[in-house]
């Protein structure tokens, strides 16, 4: 499967079901099995407004690259 597939999927499961997918990538990334737990997470990512599910350094990466052209 290539980028565009991939990411063409995960769109779909994003809009099918945003609260499931988030659940799914915390629970992939950080190993929580507990759907409780899960819940718990995502009521309170919806919370803050500010929180980001991918690292910080992602985004001066990006910024670094458009600022070298």
């Amino acid at each position: 499967m290539e980028y565009k597939d991939i990411r063409e999927n995960l769109e779909e499961m994003m809009n099918d079901n945003y609260k499931d997918f988030i659940k799914a990538l915390v629970s992939i990334e950080k190993g929580v099995t507990d759907e409780k737990a899960l819940e718990e997470v995502y009521v309170l990512f919806m919370i803050k407004d500010t929180t980001g599910l991918l690292n910080d350094d992602f985004d001066y990466m990006i910024d670094d690259m458009k600022e070298q052209g």
